[in-house]
């Protein structure tokens, strides 16, 4: 069997300054395009945060009511 001859230059990759003009301005747009969504979920990440402590924080003290009225309700059984 024959080997085939394969050419060194792709033909459907470009070269054209114009071609790699665009390639560089959709790669920026790209970068630029990442960054705001970074950002964007950093701000959601820090808000969410704030959001579980304070959730946490409710929660922490209805549980420390619960405890002091459980208390309370059988202090006053011994008592009674």
């Amino acid at each position: 069997m024959a080997a085939r001859k394969t050419d060194d230059i792709d033909s459907t990759s470009s070269n054209d300054p114009a071609d790699l003009a665009q390639a560089y301005r959709d790669l920026a747009r790209g970068e630029q395009t990442a960054a705001a969504l970074e950002s964007n979920l950093s701000n959601l990440e820090n808000k969410l945060d704030a959001m579980l402590a304070a959730l946490e924080s409710m929660t922490n003290d209805h549980s420390s009511s619960s405890i002091s009225g459980a208390k309370d309700k059988a202090e006053n059984e011994k008592a009674s």
